[in-house]
């Protein structure tokens, strides 16, 4: 009687365990199949083992065996149905972020900017005076956000480099400009910063921008645009120049990829515009976009998909991954890193470290041509470091969890999971190719700054574009 009473205690465990072993694998699995991130063979090898072993403890668990076997293969149960819920918890990870890649929009934060000797404390007191800004695709959004507070009268300005003039020869009483403009006036105008304080900051929702391309990342060649914004912080809330310009041409039928620098003070022709022509990092200030259609103008290509990135970002993914190594052709000072030397040959660097190296320019004779080449060599030791099955499966959650909301992309899901599953499927080892164009160093006007203000740019050497434009379409010609 006692024994039966234990059996039937048992069994009834059994029961509860195997049906919660049950919705466990069933909830995995709906995540796995919703990602679609496994390669098909692993798939089909991992559940036919997962359900072989559920049959044999089922059968170990009520049938005729003895205790302890059953006592083993209620606790093997109860082991796989918390495995089945922590990859779950994995799974829904990647899920929210891969869906977090892509924001339906981006967030520009807007200062109203005074001379600080004014009177001026806070909107309130620029009751029916002068405010200017710029004559572009969200004035509307900025009168609807000063009209909620003040009345004014409104000054638009075709060129932001006027507003500052306006502002400091007092012709109006206060300007309105976008951060990512607001810092580059603070750079280029000398003593701006000094003269003028900020008394009121908004926020304006706008939709953020999507290249229009049914490519096939794992079966057609394709180019990915790398924009690197000189600024921390959410890579959604923030424009900024593009200091880090690289096309990245993909051809996954011969695992071939070549980088392509673009320097970013190459004097060129932003899209859209006419008259002066800007430094390609302004670009940027004017949205992703922008720089998208000057570069595919720039060397007569199709630019499939863009990644986004900042400062931030770059850190991050070098600290989870565990460092990257670099080979440096000299020793040096960190400009960036006060006290720190970049000894000649082999370095293994963190994130901060790789991020000071990607921006080294002043310890070079050719400048910006030498920082373009350093950038290309952290993306490549990255692309290099990742692809690596060891560090793709050990570091993943952590990878996923650092990254989370530090870069953007107009990549789908279901692009990016292709590529991923390809990735893991393939385990190709990838071909990187590095060019860059090249320029002489001058100074002109700019679009953004206009006729006042003379800046260094770099006069591009179109015979090294037409090299990097014949390059590009053999390696996306390759294979065919």
């Amino acid at each position: 009687m006692k024994n039966n009473l234990k059996k039937r205690k048992i069994n009834f465990i059994g029961i509860l365990v195997s049906v919660f072993c049950i919705v466990s694998l069933t909830i995995f699995s709906y995540f796995l199949f919703k990602i679609n991130i496994v390669p098909t063979k692993y798939l089909m090898i991992s559940f036919s083992l997962i359900f072989l072993i559920i049959l044999l403890l089922i059968f170990g668990l009520f049938g005729k065996t003895k205790k302890i076997i059953k006592i083993v293969c209620l606790f093997i149960i109860m082991s796989m149905s918390f495995a089945f819920g922590h990859a779950t918890h994995y799974l829904n990870n990647t899920y929210h972020f891969l869906s977090g890649t892509q924001s339906n929009y981006d967030t520009l934060t807007y200062s109203v900017v005074v001379l600080k000797d004014s009177s001026y404390k806070d909107i309130d007191f620029l009751k029916e005076k002068t405010i200017s800004y710029l004559d572009d695709d969200y004035k509307d959004d900025i009168k609807k956000e000063l009209t909620s507070k003040i009345a004014y009268n409104e000054l638009l300005s075709s060129e932001f480099g006027k507003l500052s003039d306006l502002l400091i020869n007092k012709e109006i009483a206060a300007m309105v400009l976008e951060d990512s403009y607001l810092l580059l006036v603070k750079e280029e105008v000398e003593n701006f910063e000094d003269n003028t304080k900020v008394i009121y900051t908004f926020e304006v929702k706008v939709k953020a921008h999507q290249e229009e391309s049914n490519i096939s990342v794992t079966e057609e060649p394709f180019i990915l645009y790398i924009s690197g914004i000189d600024q921390y912080g959410n890579v959604n809330s923030v424009r900024g120049r593009s200091d880090v310009n690289q096309l990245v041409v993909v051809n996954p039928k011969t695992n071939h990829i070549l980088l392509v620098n673009t320097p970013r003070d190459y004097y060129v022709q932003l899209s859209g515009t006419t008259g002066l022509k800007d430094k390609l990092t302004h670009a940027g200030i004017y949205g992703i976009e922008k720089s998208i259609s000057t570069l595919e103008n720039l060397y007569d290509i199709d630019i499939n998909h863009y990644l986004r990135v900042n400062f931030n970002t770059l850190i991050k993914v070098v600290d989870v991954i565990g460092g990257i190594d670099v080979y440096s052709d000299k020793t040096f000072n960190s400009f960036h890193i006060k006290g720190w030397t970049i000894p000649k040959g082999w370095n293994h660097f963190n994130g901060e470290q790789a991020l000071a190296y990607s921006r080294e320019r002043y310890a070079y004779i050719d400048g910006d041509h030498h920082r373009g080449r350093n950038q290309q060599q952290v993306i490549t030791a990255i692309i290099e470091k990742v692809s690596k099955s060891s560090v793709l499966i050990s570091k993943y959650n952590s990878i996923l969890n650092t990254l989370n909301g530090s870069f953007q992309t107009d990549m789908p899901m279901d692009t990016i999971t292709s590529f991923i599953r390809y990735q893991l499927d393939q385990m190709p080892s990838w071909n990187v190719e590095s060019i860059a164009v090249t320029g002489y160093n001058s100074s002109n006007y700019t679009y953004s700054m206009g006729y006042g203000y003379q800046l260094y740019v770099m006069e591009p050497d179109y015979n090294s574009v037409e090299e990097a434009k014949q390059r590009i379409n053999e390696v996306l010609s390759e294979g065919e």
